[in-house]
């Protein structure tokens, strides 16, 4: 049963585009209203409705939080919110919010913001609700104009009163629709890490699982990131914006749920302990989204439409070509001044915009040490600190990048350098300050304890503040350890995919199908420009463990041209032949690349599997235009193949081959297929297209 709340007085404070409104015990009469672009809200009458222009979602204050009522596709005018609820509020948190604990709403704020420039620009909605079990939460909306979804996140705090004690270990609820499964199918999608180890054929990166029919017992996914709710006329896709993969659930990232109640999602991120009573902290956020249309581009195109609003490229930042002096082999040795001079020339030769210093390049040699001495650059490796690698840089015209542990992961280091090695926020900015670094690699992260995480992402906030927005991070998810995952910290930078080097004996040996497979992957979901794809000297790679010596360095480097290309080598081991080929089609790609960057990349043909056809599909729905990366594999006899394309069915596609200049025009078929030709194996084409 739903109930009734408000009832005293109403003061409402306008302040710019800012509108709060603070009540006691009476009806709520005036409505409060923001817009911004074709995104909306509205309070009014006990309900709040927001709108992103392209569906709507409204909640009904109850007395005890809010509770949907409402989820509409405005293009389709379908409803997905059934009436039928047994809750009355979206969240729980057991023996602190239980159903019949009751709240007084404290306040409604609504007002246009960009997350302190760490997000695109949105609606924020916040309504603070104090809970007689002495706990308050921070129910929050983002509204972002011109996609299909809209973002809820719950913060907490405690408030005086509030007993811990009374909190059961019983799955606490964070986002909720009511929702009918009568004719709807359940597909499960997540993504592993520990890349380090998942390097094999049968090792794939993406799990996706799809369950049919009608849920007749409860079903609880606590594997994926994703879970969609399916029927003939489209989707609604719930994304649980955590650091949860696959094989690693994470700080309390708990489960999806199917059952009578609906459709919900559990799992806050912290415990009744984490609850502190001087700052909110956040719960993990959640992504509800919907999709119109039966069709597989659609379901993948509004999920990472919204993704590229979550998660916006800056194309100052977020657009470069990186290279990393880790995985040649020579690893710590390859961080001395005089090998990066070197590479910073070869840099500049090749066309790569950012050369990365990995681990080495810090001070070892003071034991027991403090902060100030150890990330400092190695007296004998940087005998003038910075100076000659900042000069060689600007005057080759190539930014520079560097490593920093944010962990104690590595046992190494540990009996090395004790319990403490890892960097702070004050050596981030050293750092930064000496050398004028621009993109951070932070690795060895392990984020067992909320704690943890909440000085990690702060620090990372604080130091990307203080640098005036004008650097990157670079998470990885190479370890099987609690990092930052694939649906959290993108707001920060980018992600490391996966280290991929040459020496033998090695798992992370450089394998050309299956780094194209892991990016194929990623791709489905995900938008692949924010994941750092490796790049190999094919040359030196171990023959024993590896067939890349088979293919050819263009194929090597195109592989990662549709996501964000790392040269993770020393680079000067290219031979001059090497660097020709390279070059030139870098050149290329960087004609174009901006453009790149603005569409959403897809997986085409068949999966990476050294034997098939396969690539990536570049689409801007905006223009109708966009990119093929189209691959023919080693072991593939085939020197045509036709592959079914998105937004193409039926239609005149009209292409450019990049590397030759010559344009034609081919006829799609009914499902969107153009036959290709590739006249040798382990080759590739690289078409710019449009579509009448």
């Amino acid at each position: 049963m739903r109930t009734k709340h408000l009832q005293v007085a109403i003061f409402i404070l306008l302040i710019g585009n800012t509108i709060t409104v603070v009540f006691g015990n009476a009806n709520l009469a005036d409505p409060v209203e923001i817009s911004f672009d074709d995104a909306s809200v509205q309070f009014k009458d006990d309900q709040l409705s927001v709108c992103t222009g392209r569906i709507s979602r409204t909640w009904e204050w109850t007395g005890f939080g809010f509770l949907t009522v409402s989820l509409k596709d405005l293009e389709s005018d379908h409803e997905w919110c059934s009436d039928n609820s047994l809750y009355q509020c979206d969240w729980s948190f057991p023996g602190l919010i239980d159903q019949d604990t009751k709240a007084r709403l404290i306040s409604l704020t609504a007002d246009v913001k960009n997350d302190e420039q760490f997000t695109s620009k949105h609606i924020e909605v916040i309504a603070e609700i104090h809970y007689q079990s002495g706990i308050a939460v921070q129910f929050s909306v983002w509204v972002y104009p011109e996609v299909s979804g809209v973002r809820t996140q719950l913060k907490v705090k405690s408030l005086h009163g509030m007993n811990r004690t009374k909190a059961r270990n019983l799955p606490a609820r964070n986002e909720y629709i009511p929702l009918d499964w009568r004719g709807v199918d359940r597909r499960a999608i997540g993504y592993y890490n520990n890349t380090q180890r998942r390097n094999a054929a049968n090792l794939e990166l993406l799990r996706e699982e799809v369950v049919t029919g009608s849920v007749v017992r409860p079903e609880k996914y606590d594997w994926p990131s994703i879970l969609i709710a399916e029927d003939a006329e489209g989707g609604l896709i719930l994304v649980k914006e955590s650091h949860k993969c696959v094989n690693q659930a994470g700080l309390a990232t708990g489960s999806f749920h199917a059952d009578r109640a609906g459709f919900s999602s559990t799992g806050w991120g912290l415990h009744a302990n984490d609850i502190l009573a001087d700052r909110w902290r956040p719960a993990w956020g959640h992504w509800c989204i919907l999709y119109n249309g039966s069709e597989q581009f659609s379901r993948e195109l509004a999920l990472k439409e919204f993704d590229r609003k979550r998660f916006p490229v800056n194309p100052d930042l977020d657009i470069y070509i990186l290279a990393n002096t880790w995985g040649s082999g020579n690893q710590s040795a390859a961080a001395r001044e005089e090998n990066v001079m070197v590479e910073i020339e070869t840099q500049a030769e090749l066309g790569i915009d950012v050369q990365q210093i990995d681990e080495g390049w810090q001070n070892p040699d003071h034991m027991p040490w403090v902060a100030s001495t150890l990330w400092v650059p190695h007296s004998d490796k940087y005998p003038t600190g910075w100076k000659n690698v900042v000069e060689k840089a600007e005057v080759n015209d190539v930014k520079l990048g560097i490593w920093f542990s944010v962990g104690n992961l590595n046992e190494h280091f540990r009996e090395l350098y004790g319990d403490n090695w890892y960097a702070d926020l004050e050596d981030f900015k050293r750092v930064f300050d000496e050398g004028h670094f621009t993109y951070y690699k932070f690795d060895m992260a392990n984020l067992t304890t909320y704690d943890e995480m909440e000085s990690l992402i702060k620090q990372s906030r604080d130091f990307i503040k203080y640098a005036n927005h004008n650097i990157r991070i670079n998470w990885d998810v190479t370890e099987n350890e609690a990092r930052t995952g694939y649906f959290f910290g993108r707001d920060l930078g980018n992600v490391f995919l996966a280290n991929r080097t040459t020496p033998q004996g090695r798992p992370t040996v450089y394998v050309p199908s299956l780094v194209l497979r892991d990016a194929w992957q990623v791709s489905k979901y995900i938008n692949l420009n924010k994941f750092q794809i490796s790049i190999q000297n094919i040359r030196m790679t171990d023959k024993e463990s590896s067939n890349a010596y088979l293919y050819n360095h263009p194929y090597s480097v195109a592989i990662a041209l549709m996501g964000s290309p790392l040269f993770f080598q020393e680079t000067h081991y290219y031979s001059d032949q090497a660097r020709k080929e390279i070059s030139a089609l870098l050149e290329i790609y960087k004609k174009q690349r901006e453009e790149m960057y603005k569409g959403y990349v897809f997986p085409v043909g068949m999966i990476p599997d050294d034997t098939n056809w396969t690539g990536f599909q570049n689409h801007n729905p905006a223009t109708n235009s966009g990119y093929l990366l189209i691959f023919r594999e080693l072991n593939n006899q085939l020197n045509h193949e036709k592959i079914q394309l998105y937004f193409t069915r039926g239609k005149k596609v009209n292409l450019t081959d990049l590397m030759t200049g010559k344009s034609f025009s081919e006829q799609a078929d009914s499902q969107g297929g153009l036959e290709f030709e590739i006249k040798k194996p382990a080759d590739f084409l690289f078409l710019k297209y449009n579509i009448d």
